[in-house]
């Protein structure tokens, strides 16, 4: 049997890594393991280094683009991105989406882009253009995800509740409860839309990407002009887009 002195005893600080490179992987993995952000003072408690240490590292990968501060916290940055799109989940994910992107803008005529998450933001992996040349069509764009449609795709299928509560955070009251009330839709639905609130006079729909074991992984999705667009119209175009492209992923 444990003694009091024994359950009043804090657990042991983590071991700080000694090599540049072993600090600059623990930094990288705690962010990771914190859903894609962590603070300052989180990366010093997960991995035994003084604030100051994980500060000046911290400074040196944002400088690189390893990392980003934002208003949440630390997040993994584009230069990450950047190489992580050429790993093999990213690739199977493009090659599984290029007919399923194509068959949509052949139906459509408008904006495709498939999404991934990255912290606070949803980033592009693949694109097309259709009638909106005011937004740019390429690899690496980011959108918020709390408010895109994109993004309430991916948060209602998100099976890790702390990434859904820390990006609604800053909601509150009403907004905070219909924002619970969108992903529920979103999850009976399989659809999430943005009327323009992202950017005004765009309209966008979009559905979740799954993986084999049903992790969402992203979100494909379709923009056009306000009053040129119908949600309602294109909605099941863009569901079955994202349960085809789910079905290909698993087959592959």
């Amino acid at each position: 049997m444990e003694s009091l002195a024994e359950w009043n005893t804090a657990p042991p600080r983590p071991t700080a890594p000694a090599s540049v490179l072993d600090r600059i992987i623990a930094i990288l993995d705690v962010v990771k393991d914190h859903g894609g952000t962590a603070s300052v003072t989180e990366i010093a408690i997960s991995t035994g280094m003084p604030k100051s240490t994980v500060s000046r590292v911290v400074t040196s990968l944002t400088r690189q683009r390893y990392l980003e501060r934002t208003d949440e916290g630390v997040t993994l940055g584009l230069r990450l991105f950047e190489l992580g799109a050429r790993a093999r989940l990213p690739r199977r994910l493009m090659a599984a989406a290029g007919p399923v992107i194509r068959n949509l803008w052949d139906a459509t005529g408008e904006r495709i882009v498939l999404w991934v998450p990255q912290g606070p933001h949803m980033v592009s992996i693949a694109a097309v253009p259709g009638r909106l040349p005011m937004l740019p069509t390429h690899a690496g764009m980011r959108a918020p995800a709390l408010t895109t449609a994109s993004g309430k795709a991916y948060l209602a299928f998100c099976a890790d509740q702390r990434v859904v509560d820390r990006l609604s955070a800053p909601l509150i009251d009403d907004a905070a409860d219909h924002f619970r009330d969108e992903l529920s839709r979103v999850r009976a639905t399989v659809v999430a839309t943005d009327p323009g609130v992202s950017y005004p006079g765009i309209v966008a729909v979009a559905s979740p990407v799954l993986s084999a074991d049903h992790s969402v992984l992203g979100a494909i999705s379709i923009a056009g002009p306000d009053g040129q667009m119908n949600p309602d119209r294109v909605a099941p175009l863009v569901r079955a887009a994202g349960a085809t492209l789910t079905h290909r992923l698993a087959a592959a």
